[in-house]
C-alpha cells in the first residue's frame, strides 16, 4: 500500500513538473520584458500559455525517419488569423530546438505549412479545416488546434481549457501517419491520448 502510494505521489509529481512548462516559459519572459516584481503579479492569458506550449511540443518531438530533421530553423507556423500575436514572438524569441533556430511564420495558405515542423491551426480555419489537415498529411508537420473537433477531423494535438487552464489531448492515430515521435512524458501529462505509439514507442 505505501508503495502504490509513493508511485502515486511521485506520478503526481511528476505530471506537475510538466504541466508547469508553459507557465514558467511565460514568467520568465515576462521578467525579461518588465522585471519581476510585475510578472509575479501577472497572470498569462491563454494565448501566452498556448505560445509556450507550441515551442516545447517542439522539444518533446523527434523525427524518427527521413524528413524535416538537420539542419536550418524550426520553424513554428501560424495558419489563418493570428490570435497568438505578439506572445509566440517573444516567448520563441532566441530560442533553439536540437541547437535549430526557432523562426515564427505566418501562413497564407496550409501549403506553405508542409516546410514547417509545427504548424499551429487558428480556429478561425474552422470552415476549411478538413482541407488544410488534407493538404498538410504526410508533411511531418505536427498539426495543433483548438476548434472542438480537431482530432476528430485528423489533427495531432488539440488545446482543451479545464477549470481556466490551457491542456492539450493527443490523437496518435495522426501522429503515427507521419515520421513524428512524441515524447512519453508529453503524452503521459496529455488530458487524453487516442491511440498507441508504433515504431517501437514514444522515447
Amino acid at each position: 500500500m505505501a508503495s502504490a502510494i509513493s508511485n502515486a505521489d511521485h506520478c503526481l509529481a511528476r505530471r506537475g513538473r510538466i504541466y508547469a512548462w508553459a507557465r514558467w516559459m511565460v514568467a520568465a519572459w515576462l521578467c525579461l520584458l518588465t522585471g519581476s516584481a510585475w510578472a509575479q503579479a501577472a497572470k498569462p492569458s491563454e494565448y501566452d500559455v498556448k505560445a509556450a506550449y507550441l515551442l516545447n511540443f517542439g522539444k518533446f518531438m523527434r523525427f524518427a525517419g527521413p524528413g524535416q530533421a538537420g539542419s536550418g530553423t524550426f520553424n513554428i507556423c501560424i495558419l489563418g488569423r493570428d490570435l497568438l500575436g505578439r506572445s509566440m514572438d517573444q516567448i520563441a524569441a532566441n530560442e533553439t530546438v536540437d541547437g535549430r533556430p526557432v523562426h515564427v511564420q505566418r501562413l497564407g495558405d496550409a501549403t506553405q505549412g508542409r516546410s514547417c515542423q509545427v504548424v499551429y491551426i487558428s480556429p478561425f480555419e474552422a470552415p476549411r479545416l478538413r482541407e488544410d489537415l488534407a493538404i498538410l498529411e504526410g508533411s511531418n508537420a505536427l498539426t495543433v488546434g483548438d476548434t472542438p473537433d480537431f482530432l476528430e477531423r485528423g489533427g495531432m494535438i488539440q488545446f482543451v481549457l479545464q477549470a481556466d487552464h490551457v491542456r492539450f489531448s493527443v490523437n496518435l492515430n495522426a501522429v503515427d501517419r507521419t515520421h513524428i515521435v512524441l515524447s512519453s512524458e508529453l503524452l503521459r501529462v496529455a488530458v487524453s491520448v487516442e491511440g498507441k505509439p508504433n515504431r517501437g514507442g514514444a522515447r
